[in-house]
């Protein structure tokens, strides 16, 4: 049985008992005015961190733990905005949040710099990746890679397109 008991509960001093003994309705209830006495309860617990962090490891759905409730737990959990999780996160939920976009958006350009100085690096001293890169990055594109990307595209038939053969082409719109 005391493999059961969480090791927060094993640093409460011997003789006392936590503010929420007693009191377990007044923990899980799901009313803001509930939660927040809950909360002012676990201020002078001495075992209210662990308590705390047991409750956010766990995921724990419902109740006050700690002197948390369920989303100030969430938002504990949650990756610090700023980082490449976060950024993800927001994705996910359709969220928009300027810090993690900026983030994510100076990753990809140090990243497609990086990529690029290695395409540069290369004994041809060009290539199509690095022509597509500088694109992608709005930098000029250089000579090495423009002529790579000529030589490519040299000998590949053009396919025949309505605006090169000077067709117009007739436009039907739905009444």
């Amino acid at each position: 049985m005391i493999a059961d008991i969480p090791d927060f509960l094993r640093r409460l001093p011997d003789g006392h008992q936590t503010p929420c003994y007693g009191h377990g309705r007044l923990f899980t209830s799901d009313t803001p005015a509930d939660q927040n006495t809950a909360a002012a309860l676990c201020a002078d617990c001495p075992i209210r961190e662990g308590c705390a962090d047991h409750a956010t490891d766990r995921g724990e759905p419902e109740g006050v733990w700690g002197g948390l409730t369920p989303d100030d737990r969430a938002a504990r959990r949650a990756p610090a905005c700023g980082t490449e999780a976060a950024w993800r996160r927001h994705a996910q939920l359709g969220d928009a949040c300027t810090t993690c976009s900026e983030a994510h958006e100076a990753r990809l350009r140090d990243n497609r710099l990086t990529r690029l100085a290695a395409e540069h690096a290369r004994p041809e001293g060009g290539s199509l990746a690095g022509y597509r890169l500088e694109l992608l990055l709005g930098l000029p594109t250089c000579a090495r890679c423009r002529a790579v990307r000529r030589a490519y595209y040299a000998d590949r038939p053009r396919t025949p397109r309505w605006y090169r053969r000077g067709q117009v082409r007739e436009v039907t719109t739905a009444a």
